[in-house]
C-alpha cells in the first residue's frame, strides 16, 4: 500500500512540474497558438521522460495519453483569451467566455470525463514503481543497453506525436469555438460520448472477469467482449474520431487534421493490437478459438 501511494505521489509531482514548465515555456514563443502548443508539449514530454528515467520506469509516461486532451482544450482556450483572439464583447473572464463558446465547453466536459475515467483506470491497476507495463519489460529484454534511447524515441516521443496529432482536432474546434454549432456538433457529441461509455463499460467488464477468474487462464468472451476482441480499443479510436467531428463542424477547411485520428487508428491496428494478441495467444490456450469466433473490433469477423 505504501509503495502504491508513493508511486502515485511521484507521478503527481512529475506531471505537475512537467505541465507547469511546459505551459511556462510556451509563453516565450511569439509564433502561432499551434506553435506554442508544440513547445509546451515538447517541454512537458521531455520532463516526463526525465521522471521515467529517474524512476527507471517507463510506465510513468502512461497517464500522459489520458490527461493531454483536457489540458490541450484548456491551453488553447487560455491562449486564445490571452491574445484577445475572441469577439471583444466576450472578454468577460474564462467562464463567461465558455458560455459564449458552447462547443468549447462541451469539448472540455467530454475530454475531462475521458481523462478522469482513463487516468483512474490506470492508477487503480498500477501497484507502484515496482511494476512496469509488460510491453516495456519485453522491450528492455530486446534492446538491452539501448533501452532508454529506445524508450525516449519509441515510448515517449512517438506516442506524444500521436496524441498531438489527435489533439489537432481540439485546436481547430477551440480556435473556431465561437462559431455557431450545427448538426455535425451533435454527431460529435454522440460519437465522443458513446466512445467514453463503450471504453468504460469494456474495462469494467474485464476487471470483473479477471477478479472472478484469476487462476483459470480463460479468455474473456462475455458482454462486449463477445462482440469484439478489443471493445476498449474501439472506444479509444472512436473518441479521437469524435473529436475530429467537432473540428470538421468548427472549420471544414481544416479537414486535414484527419491525420490525427487516422494515425491513431493505424497505430492500434498495426502495433497495439498485434502485440496484445501475440501475448494472449502465448498465455491463453483458448484465445485462437476466440479469434476465430469474434471480430477484431467490429461485431463481425474481419
Amino acid at each position: 500500500m505504501i509503495a502504491r501511494i508513493k508511486g502515485k505521489i511521484i507521478i503527481l509531482i512529475v506531471y505537475h512540474l512537467a505541465c507547469a514548465t511546459g505551459w511556462w515555456a510556451s509563453g516565450f514563443c511569439a509564433g502561432s497558438i499551434l506553435m506554442q502548443s508544440a513547445i509546451a508539449v515538447a517541454v512537458t514530454v521531455g520532463l516526463v521522460f526525465t521522471g521515467s528515467l529517474a524512476c527507471n520506469n517507463t510506465s510513468i509516461f502512461d497517464p500522459y495519453w489520458s490527461i493531454a486532451p483536457p489540458l490541450m482544450v484548456t491551453f488553447y482556450f487560455t491562449v486564445l483569451l490571452r491574445t484577445s483572439q475572441v469577439p471583444p464583447d466576450l472578454i468577460t473572464g474564462l467562464w463567461g467566455n465558455l458560455l459564449g463558446a458552447p462547443r468549447v465547453a462541451i469539448l472540455f466536459l467530454l475530454t475531462m470525463a475521458y481523462s478522469i475515467r482513463l487516468t483512474r483506470n490506470f492508477l487503480r491497476g498500477w501497484p507502484g514503481l515496482s511494476h512496469e507495463d509488460w510491453r516495456y519489460v519485453d522491450f528492455r529484454v530486446k534492446t538491452g543497453k539501448a533501452y532508454w534511447p529506445f524508450s525516449l524515441l519509441a515510448l515517449h516521443i512517438f506516442p506524444a506525436i500521436m496524441v498531438f496529432g489527435g489533439t489537432l482536432s481540439i485546436w481547430v474546434a477551440v480556435v473556431n469555438g465561437f462559431r455557431p454549432m450545427g448538426l455535425m456538433d451533435f454527431a460529435a457529441i454522440l460519437v465522443t460520448g458513446y466512445a467514453i461509455v463503450l471504453e468504460a463499460s469494456a474495462d469494467r467488464q474485464m476487471r470483473k472477469f479477471l477478479a472472478e477468474n484469476k487462476e483459470t487462464g480463460k479468455t474473456m468472451d462475455k458482454g462486449l467482449w463477445a462482440l469484439s476482441r478489443h471493445p476498449n480499443y474501439l472506444g479509444e479510436i472512436l473518441f479521437w474520431w469524435g473529436l475530429y467531428l467537432f473540428a470538421l463542424s468548427a472549420n471544414p477547411a481544416l479537414w486535414w487534421v484527419i491525420i490525427g485520428p487516422l494515425a491513431i487508428t493505424l497505430m492500434f491496428n498495426i502495433a497495439s493490437i498485434p502485440m496484445m494478441e501475440k501475448r494472449m495467444l502465448a498465455r491463453r490456450s483458448d484465445y485462437a478459438d476466440y479469434m476465430g469466433r469474434v471480430g477484431r473490433m467490429l461485431p463481425w469477423k474481419w
